[in-house]
């Protein structure tokens, strides 16, 4: 026999202390818990799990979250100022309207993210695999996207003023009316629909 109404697995509500301590303790996996408003700037969280974690409105700033899983985390309104995210997955995250100024995503997964509206600003987005992300009306001046693959992302009403999109791959991209001023585009893979109309002022 088999349970026709499997239990859902239980949201476990912690601390910042309660995480940090867990965490030195040898703990990696946080997944599903509830973290949502907390405050742990400059901290080192390196392979930590936290999928499906409710992180919205956290304050990462210059922390260092490297290697780790976060995939369909909620990060909403989050602040992660110089937060660095290399080589992580964060697939299916939502980043809408968070702060991401300065941040690291080298690398990283983003397949599929949300990041509308959010204010990433010299972030470093190199390498990173954008496939399917939406970051409609984001601010991404003076961001690194080069060598990143967009394929299939929503750039709609994006600010890329001064952005390196050098051989970015933009396949099905939406880029209509982003804002590319000064936008570094060498060796880019455009999408095949060049009727977009985007502003470069």
């Amino acid at each position: 026999m088999f349970d026709l109404h499997p239990r859902k697995t239980e949201v476990e509500t912690i601390n910042a202390y309660q995480l940090l301590a867990q965490y030195e303790a040898g703990k990696r996996n946080f997944s599903r818990i509830k973290l949502a408003k907390s405050s742990l700037p400059d901290v080192n969280l390196t392979g930590i799990k936290l999928c499906q974690a409710n992180l919205a409105g956290i304050n990462l700033n210059c922390s260092v979250v490297t290697q780790a899983n976060l995939s369909e985390a909620e990060l909403a309104k989050a602040t992660l100022w110089r937060t660095n995210f290399q080589q992580s997955n964060l697939a299916k995250i939502n980043c809408r309207g968070a702060l991401l100024i300065r941040a690291n995503l080298a690398q990283a997964i983003l397949v599929e993210s949300l990041l509308m509206d959010a204010e990433m600003r010299l972030v470093s987005l190199m390498d990173a695999d954008l496939r399917g992300a939406d970051l409609s009306g984001a601010n991404l001046g003076y961001a690194d996207l080069s060598r990143a693959n967009l394929s299939g992302a929503n750039l709609a009403r994006a600010v890329l003023t001064g952005a390196n999109l050098i051989a970015t791959d933009l396949t099905e991209t939406n880029i209509a009316e982003a804002i590319l001023s000064g936008t570094d585009l060498s060796r880019a893979i455009m999408p095949k629909q060049a009727n977009y109309p985007v502003r470069t002022w």
